[in-house]
């Protein structure tokens, strides 16, 4: 006699149910999805005693009498014919077994109206079997009601978890679906307090009626979806809200992908809030892979990362300086006279100072208040030929002009303010010669600086000093702002090194004398394990014997520790994932200007300068570079305001 039997419709059914509806929150969004796919604008859920009751009112197609016995049968779906179209799926259900695995582990009552027809049609259900059946009177579109969720299921009853727990579960199904339907009006009704309530006017207002004003205000939108800033930061993932094609899914490639573009942003244990809408050819991603269709495979995964990665990594730079300092040079010489848009003598004074003698091209030239500069002018001229004529009374009679003329400067030095007088026709002059300059033509004028350098990297701010020998301090128009000198050389180093690796610009200088390191085994294991990354970044590596290594080429970089502290510490630092980008990070902080660290004036400049080339605001390990207070909040503070 056999011993395989096949099972009992019945059994079969529940068997399904536990693949397809895990608790009361797996239920409700195969409910949810079956709306959507019939074309809802509108879903209210309506959940009470735990989840096990649940009703569902949506404004969808509607089914007639026929489909509406269809709608609970096993493997009986509108949305797949063969087997072709399950590669090419664009509906959120195809398996046709939701509503019959609900049926077959509750009491269900299900009732539908097309647009077109005048009555509508209701069936109840009890474990799965069709108890009765009318016809009634209601508007288009499909009300179903469960009761009793998993009443002849007793192990499956037992494993809910508390009420608090699968409301807080059915609360964020509900709002992943509405997150990305947003010109759908969706409302969660728990035991009769609406928790979830969205307007279906548009993915603002949808992230603002989930979110809060805050979320929105501290999110961008970009060409995958939204990004929050530092302000959104989490202790978990659970913010991190991925969909491919409309559904949404957990994908360990796109979660990879957020988190390596966020990388040098993040402090340990923190996540950001990215919301993704990835859309690829339904033939290129598999979401067949479990009866939830929560977990996708893609055929080019490494495609996937890439896209994702390039386009969030250039959203999020992309005002990375706006976010972190504003220098708008062409606005402030136009803005520094706003009554008249004119400029003093004084006003270009400071602009010549404070642009080191450089004049950047902008839109139109700059007006003078040519009468008022001519009256300092005449005025500084009249004074310097007063000092003249004094000083030259006081010399002997029979030197010549000539020599009063060398010696006036030689002799009185910077006491005589004729000479600065004279610095300062020059600059007027040359000023007035700027003036004359058609625009256009300026460009060409050994004066100016490429003006397409200078689109990239302003410069209306000005280094004050370095503070304790940790800080720079840096004055711009409305702040004072505070840089870590490490953290800031850290990210110059970071990028450069990432940029040569990634280009394969890397330098290797070998060396005439090898350095030879002794490990631990542990150490020795990772050596043996990485001596192609180790190659990658310029270290040229050898086993010399047990525990020992030569070092016998390093990278063309400025090493301001040793060579060897330098190779400890990548020893250090190097495991777990994403290795590249921690030989990276690590040769970068071993290497930067350290804290209590005396800089030159110009040093200061220069690591300013080149921070705003780079245009990043935090430290690979995501710590901040700049601290800011504005001048409006120091004059609160001392009472000016």
């Amino acid at each position: 006699m056999s011993k395989i039997r096949i099972l009992d419709e019945s059994v079969s059914n529940i068997i399904a149910a536990g693949e397809v509806v895990e608790n009361p929150a797996s239920m409700i969004k195969e409910l949810i999805e079956n709306s959507l796919d019939a074309k809802a604008d509108s879903i209210r859920i309506e959940v009470k005693n735990n989840g096990r009751d649940v009703r569902l009112v949506d404004t969808g197609k509607g089914m007639g009498k026929e489909d509406l016995f269809l709608c609970v049968e096993r493997h009986a779906t509108s949305k797949i014919k063969d087997k072709r179209d399950i590669f090419n799926l664009t509906s959120y259900g195809f398996r046709g077994e939701a509503l019959a695995s609900i049926g077959s582990i509750s009491k269900m009552i299900i009732s539908s109206k097309t647009n077109d027809s005048k009555i509508g049609h209701k069936i109840n259900l009890n474990a799965g079997k069709i108890t009765k059946y009318e016809e009634i009177s209601r508007t288009g579109g499909t009300e179903i009601f469960i009761k009793d969720l998993f009443f002849n299921t007793p192990a499956r009853l037992k494993f809910l978890r508390k009420k608090s727990t699968e409301y807080a579960r059915i609360r964020e199904i509900v709002l992943k679906e509405a997150l990305y339907n947003t010109e759908v009006s969706f409302s969660l009704l728990l035991d009769g307090r609406e928790v979830v309530k969205t307007s279906g006017r548009g993915g603002e207002n949808t992230i603002v009626e989930l979110f809060g004003r805050n979320t929105l205000k501290n999110s961008t939108k970009f060409s995958l979806g939204y990004w929050g800033n530092m302000n959104l930061l989490k202790s978990n993932k659970d913010s991190i809200y991925t969909y491919v094609n409309g559904r949404y899914v957990k994908s360990k490639t796109i979660e990879k992908a957020v988190l390596d573009a966020y990388y040098t942003k993040l402090v340990k244990g923190k996540y950001p809030f990215t919301i993704i809408f990835f859309n690829i050819s339904p033939d290129l991603v598999d979401v067949n892979v479990h009866p939830s269709k929560k977990i996708v495979k893609f055929v080019d995964e490494n495609g996937v990362y890439k896209e994702i990665l390039d386009q969030l990594t250039d959203a999020i730079y992309m005002d990375d300086r706006k976010n972190s300092i504003s220098l708008k040079v062409q606005e402030d010489v136009v803005e520094s006279s706003e009554k008249n848009n004119l400029l003093d003598f004084d006003e270009l004074e400071n602009l010549i100072t404070s642009t080191g003698n450089k004049v950047i091209k902008t839109e139109q030239s700059i007006l003078i208040n040519e009468e008022k500069l001519e009256n300092k002018v005449t005025e500084r001229i009249a004074k310097a030929n007063k000092y003249s004529q004094e000083y030259e009374a006081t010399l002997p009679s029979d030197v010549s002009n000539f020599e009063i003329k060398e010696s006036k400067f030689e002799y009185e030095d910077e006491k005589d303010e004729s000479r600065e007088n004279q610095k300062n026709l020059e600059k007027i002059n040359k000023l007035i010669e700027i003036k004359k300059i058609p625009v256009d033509e300026r460009q060409n004028n050994e004066i100016y600086s490429d003006p397409q350098e200078e689109e990239k990297v302003k410069t209306n701010y000005r280094v004050l000093a370095q503070l304790h020998n940790m800080y720079i301090l840096v004055e711009t128009e409305d702040e004072l702002e505070i840089y870590d000198q490490h953290i800031v050389h850290e990210r110059i180093l970071y990028e450069k090194l990432k940029e040569k690796h990634y280009n394969k610009k890397i330098s290797i200088q070998n060396l005439l004398v090898p350095i030879k390191l002794e490990l631990t085994g542990y150490e020795t294991e990772i050596v043996k394990g990485n001596l192609e990354l180790f190659s990658e970044f310029g270290f040229e590596v050898e086993e010399f014997c047990d525990n020992e290594i030569l070092i016998r080429g390093v990278p063309i970089f400025n090493f301001r520790v040793s060579i060897e502290d330098t190779f400890r510490h990548l020893l250090e630092n190097l495991g777990g994932n994403d290795p590249r980008e921690k030989v990276i990070i690590s040769m970068s902080c071993r290497n930067a200007i350290k804290a209590g660290e005396k800089l030159t004036f110009d040093e200061m400049e220069t690591l300013i300068s080149d921070l705003h080339k780079v245009g990043k605001y935090t430290c690979p390990h995501g710590r901040p570079i700049i601290l800011k207070m504005t001048f409006d909040e120091m004059n609160k503070k001392f009472n000016r305001k």
